[in-house]
């Protein structure tokens, strides 16, 4: 049996934006952890997992704006 590797584009609109939001919410906890955190090694670590984040959220926000764009709500 073939497994379906989760797409962005197989989101309805409302899931995106769910999931974005959720996305933000995750980013800006990890960044009040990095205050924290008193060791390098763990604040690499966290940086790494912002970026990693932030690269997901950012095809989630292409993706909605080229919804926007082909949909023709774009100005």
């Amino acid at each position: 049996m073939i497994t379906k590797t989760w797409n962005v584009r197989d989101q309805t609109e409302e899931t995106l934006k769910r999931i974005l939001e959720k996305k933000y919410k995750e980013i800006n906890s990890n960044f009040r952890m990095i205050r924290k955190v008193s060791n390098i090694e763990d604040a690499k670590i966290l940086i790494d997992e912002i970026w990693r984040i932030k690269s997901f959220a950012n095809e989630i926000e292409l993706e909605l704006m080229r919804r926007e764009y082909n949909n023709g709500t774009a100005s």
